[in-house]
């Protein structure tokens, strides 16, 4: 949707077309909040129609990454939410780097891949409505099954 919002003021420049560029974005919200993907692609033909003659590159825009975008209907209604929106993922990937840099290093890739999965199995256990004691409990219940 940035991509599409940044065609669309490329494209609708000035004041006189901000209306223009508000109804534009709307129809494009109701693409991404479709129940399905069949309603997307249904509602993506309608933007076409509607917004093809007077603003090509953004229509263009939002028709090159469409296939990838509806590929999140395949997934169930929570896990869809969670990849539907990039904001959850930024947020994961700030809070490894802040953990990173309070390692400064790390002696092999091996105590990486371990500090990674440690930070990964924290997010998990506060998306889960776990406390992280619950989460860690679980946790070393697995390394003894993995490594008795």
């Amino acid at each position: 949707m940035r991509n599409v919002a940044d065609k669309c003021r490329e494209e609708l420049k000035g004041d006189a077309k901000k209306e223009e560029r508000k109804a534009l974005m709307s129809e494009v919200r109701t693409i991404s909040q479709a129940e399905s993907a069949a309603a997307a692609t249904e509602r993506l033909a309608a933007f076409v129609g509607t917004w093809q003659a007077r603003t090509p590159k953004t229509v263009a825009t939002l028709q090159r990454d469409f296939e990838q975008t509806i590929a999140s209907y395949a997934l169930e209604t929570v896990a869809r939410e969670l990849v539907r929106t990039t904001s959850l993922l930024e947020r994961t990937n700030r809070q490894l780097r802040r953990k990173f840099r309070q390692a400064c290093c790390f002696g092999s890739l091996q105590g990486a891949e371990v500090a990674i999965f440690l930070q990964i199995k924290r997010l998990h256990a506060h998306w889960s409505k776990i406390t992280w004691w619950e989460a860690s409990q679980l946790l070393s219940l697995d390394f003894l099954t993995l490594h008795p």
